[in-house]
């Protein structure tokens, strides 16, 4: 104790004390785990052993290409950065795609567009549509001849009045309507060249024929709300995808009625690419403008509702024409050869003839204001040339394939 009071003795036990307490302080007793965010683990598989692995590290998703022409093409690994990479939160419904156990969902990674027309399998399709079961002939198309005796379908659907302006027998064959008074007047005024036959039958669209017979169109109406069965939604799928064609047609004149909306909401389940929407015409397009009868207007339809037809494409291409202002009920009436005047008669005399439904003549003054022959005229010429349209859309396509 004396020594340790002496200065000496006390500076250097101080001294000592002080090196072992810094040499014990930058010891490392044991190392703390390192704990992952909580909120998401992402896992990058390892790349197929087919392919070299990318030297750009990132996530991958594994997607699946689009479905063309009934086939599927190969997987796609496509490099997402994990910067940029956004989450949703888990608790907002709707969001499907990839998850992991502990995480939320993530959404699907966007499937390419490479912005170009059909593929070639889609292009044998289309080929064996055009020529095997519309007969047309590569001189016809060179030519862009439109001569072809084609059958006409008036869609059957399920929860709708699709035969709201034809007339059905008792056996319910159609005998008169709208669409038996277009083709009439189509093959008048082509001299044949354009001659549709009207099938008594109306076409259930979810049956085998939809896909067996393959017209190059079929007639969709009505006025009410309805919605397709998935076997109606998946035969519409296949069938456009093979070449065929829809003319919807809003036989409740105007934006937002309840067919309107029912159409644009079920035709988008039937092509479901959110890319595509329904895109208004314009006059100057090739349907209406190089057309035997040019417009320099649309045509007013029931009521005067005039507003532009729409259409929604597959490979740029129109697949669905959608008129929205009850055209329809303007072509039922039966205009006379030479156009001056037009037939009445209450019912089909005899039947199957072709008639005028008196009953939009006699109320015109009150509920059905634009039915007379002018205006009729009009949307039955416009009629002609959306008919000739749909059976030569192909022809530039297939000429430009071989």
């Amino acid at each position: 104790m004396d020594k340790l009071t002496r200065p000496f003795f006390f500076l250097s036990a101080l001294l000592f004390h002080l090196v072992l307490f810094l040499l014990v302080a930058s010891w490392i007793v044991f190392r703390a785990p390192v704990v992952p965010p909580p909120d998401v683990t992402l896992v990058r598989p390892p790349p197929p052993s087919s392919q070299t692995p990318p030297s750009t590290p990132g996530v991958f998703v594994n997607v699946k290409p689009p479905v063309i022409g009934g086939q599927e093409s190969s997987d796609l690994n496509i490099p997402r950065d994990p910067d940029t990479l956004k989450i949703p939160d888990p608790g907002v419904p709707g969001l499907g795609g990839l998850s992991n156990s502990d995480g939320p969902h993530l959404p699907p990674a966007p499937i390419p567009h490479t912005g170009s027309g059909p593929s070639d399998i889609r292009i044998q399709s289309l080929i064996h549509t055009v020529r095997d079961i519309w007969q047309r002939t590569p001189q016809q198309i060179a030519e862009g001849d439109p001569t072809l005796t084609f059958p006409v379908y008036i869609a059957s659907y399920a929860d709708g009045d699709w035969a709201c302006n034809t007339r059905l027998d008792s056996n319910g064959n159609i005998v008169a309507g709208s669409i038996p008074n277009l083709v009439a007047k189509i093959s008048e005024w082509s001299h044949g060249k354009v001659n549709g036959e009207v099938v008594p039958k109306p076409l259930k669209i979810a049956s085998h024929e939809l896909l067996e017979k393959m017209p190059p169109f079929i007639f969709f109406t009505g006025h009410k709300d309805f919605v397709l069965t998935q076997a109606e939604v998946d035969n519409l799928r296949e069938y456009l995808n093979d070449g065929g064609c829809i003319w919807g047609d809003n036989a409740l004149a105007g934006e937002g009625s309840r067919f309107d909306i029912a159409f644009h909401r079920e035709m988008k389940r039937v092509i479901t690419d959110i890319d595509k929407n329904f895109i208004p015409y314009s006059l100057t397009d090739d349907i209406f403008a190089g057309g035997r009868y040019p417009l320099s207007q649309f045509p007013a339809g029931m009521n005067y509702y005039a507003e532009p037809p729409q259409h929604l494409d597959i490979d740029g291409i129109m697949a669905i024409l959608y008129t929205p202002n009850d055209y329809s009920d303007m072509m039922f009436m039966r205009i006379n050869p030479g156009d001056e005047n037009y037939f009445m008669s209450y019912k089909p005399t005899p039947p199957g003839t072709l008639f005028t439904n008196t009953a939009f003549v006699e109320k015109r003054s009150v509920f059905y204001r634009n039915f007379d022959l002018k205006s009729s005229l009009a949307v039955h010429r416009m009629g002609m040339d959306i008919i000739t349209y749909m059976i030569t859309r192909f022809d530039p396509t297939l000429l430009m394939s071989h």
